[in-house]
């Protein structure tokens, strides 16, 4: 089960500034900006981000990321999510760039039901 993102990229700005961010979560800020996703607070965003690799990080797979980040943020429109998830992935954490994005597919069904190879053992001659 994955871990709830309790940050919400919508939150209130905090009482003092915000110190302007550099290196990988200034990157991250402008890639966002650059996707044209919003967000009220930088912290918020760049908190956000890296729960998502460190959830990825203990093996919750990237398509459960990505509902995970939809449902704590509610102000994502369309594929925001994914978008915010993956822009998040390339920054953050880039050896999960190649993770399936999707869940795998179910296995087939067995029309037959199920089967079972059994060797009897032969009769006693009468």
């Amino acid at each position: 089960m994955v871990a709830s993102l309790a940050t919400v990229i919508g939150v209130a700005p905090p009482a003092q500034a915000d110190p302007t961010p550099s290196g990988p979560d200034a990157n991250f800020l402008a890639q966002l900006d650059k996707a044209g996703l919003t967000y009220h607070s930088p912290a918020a965003a760049i908190a956000v981000g890296r729960r998502a690799c460190t959830l990825m990080d203990q093996g919750n797979p990237e398509y459960n990321v990505i509902q995970n980040v939809s449902t704590s943020n509610p102000g994502f429109k369309g594929d925001g999510a994914d978008l915010f998830t993956h822009l998040a992935i390339s920054v953050y954490c880039p050896q999960h760039l190649g993770d399936p994005a999707t869940p795998p597919p179910p296995p087939p069904p067995n029309p037959g039901g199920i089967w079972f190879d059994l060797t009897l053992p032969a009769l006693p001659a009468a």
